[in-house]
């Protein structure tokens, strides 16, 4: 049993803070406040009840706290939140910064190419459009005072220059960094458990702080429902200030509904592989502020709840946000501190990056015309 806590330690601390928004479902319903639920272990015999019992707690918990860390995940991956942080806007910054505007690592592939390195070559860097160098420098030089250093001119430079990039160069870029971020972190798995201990010690925060914020987002929408609920019963003698606390769920769940078409419409060749697990979180949240609303709960003291789950989202939330910048800078530095490793190790004599493996070579400035890169 504490092994099977120890493996499952994060899952079960993300579902364990799923409790206090399924506290407050728990009380809509008639009787809710004073209903408990039971399990009927008669039929085990008592001297394993305890254990049974102890065993059932842990796989609702594991059960529980699994949907939330995948649906915490898509919902703060989804387009819905730009121009807020996403994990994967966060992760493209960062190998921009990286790779691209200070050139700090040098990039770890040889070649780089879209469809599975079959198309034509092209470089992992979205190439500068006219005037965009000259318009980062001049953000950068308006941004920069007397006392700052080469080095924060150079950041803020790249910052600039990573905002000035097109939608069409966004979206190519982001694909090869996603790409290229699951090659780098599938070889450092590969290396053991024992030599990534700090990558999984990130994965876990990130696990929880995501799955946090997650379950203060709801529990936050549902407390601020909750609040315009109570509005019906001080405007029961205006019929429009009534009807106007259906406004925000309604508002809500039509803004679901038009994600929804936009999500099948456009990403029809996606429908299995991205699930609108988003929309489906909001659609459900906006239909129970419907309910609430409709019946509003007197006794739950949503003011204090929406209170204390506002500042455990934003806390979280940008927790998770620094944690996921640490974690891909870790890949990036672990995967070159490996590279450097394996280059020092070379006999003597031997060019460096002789056998052109993808996961250890340079990329070349300018590719030889006309060839193709070698299949992994």
């Amino acid at each position: 049993m504490l092994d099977a806590l120890k493996f499952a330690f994060e899952i079960l601390i993300v579902g364990a803070l799923a409790l206090p928004w399924l506290a407050v479902l728990h009380r809509l319903f008639p009787g809710g406040s004073s209903a408990v639920f039971k399990f009927d272990l008669s039929f085990v015999p008592e001297g394993a009840r305890n254990l049974v019992s102890g065993a059932l707690v842990v796989a609702v918990g594991y059960l529980l706290g699994s949907a939330v860390s995948r649906f915490s995940r898509d919902f703060f991956n989804d387009e819905l939140w730009k121009p807020l942080p996403t994990e994967d806007v966060i992760r493209d910054s960062v190998y921009f910064d990286e790779y691209c505007a200070d050139k700090r690592v040098a990039f770890p592939y040889v070649y780089w190419s879209r469809s599975i390195h079959l198309a034509p070559l092209s470089p992992f860097c979205p190439e500068k459009p006219k005037g965009s160098a000259e318009e980062a420098k001049v953000t950068a030089d308006k941004m920069e005072t007397p006392d700052k250093t080469k080095a924060s001119a150079e950041k803020k430079k790249g910052a600039a220059a990573f905002r000035n990039l097109s939608a069409d160069d966004s979206e190519v870029f982001d694909e090869r960094v996603q790409e290229v971020f699951r090659l780098q972190d599938s070889e450092l798995m590969l290396q053991g458990v024992d030599k990534v201990d700090r990558l999984k010690q990130y994965f876990d925060q990130i696990t929880v702080l995501r799955g946090a914020a997650f379950n203060g987002f709801i529990l936050f929408s549902l407390a601020l429902f909750g609040i315009v609920g109570k509005l019906k019963e001080r405007w029961s003698k205006h019929r429009v200030l009534v009807l106007l606390t259906f406004l925000p769920a309604a508002m809500a769940a039509i803004f679901t509904l038009y994600s929804f078409w936009r999500h099948w419409y456009h990403g029809a060749h996606g429908i299995y592989s991205d699930p609108p697990l988003a929309e489906i979180v909001i659609l459900l949240v906006s239909t129970v502020g419907l309910y609430l609303a409709w019946r509003p709960d007197r006794e739950t003291p949503y003011f204090q709840i929406c209170i204390i789950a506002m500042i455990v989202m934003v806390v979280t939330f940008g927790g998770w946000w620094w944690t996921e910048v640490m974690y891909d800078l870790q890949v990036i530095h672990s995967l070159a501190e490996m590279k450097g490793i394996r280059d020092a190790n070379q006999p003597a004599g031997q060019a460096p990056n002789q056998q052109q493996q993808p996961s250890s070579a340079i990329r070349p400035d300018s590719p030889p015309a006309g060839s193709m890169p070698d299949l992994p």
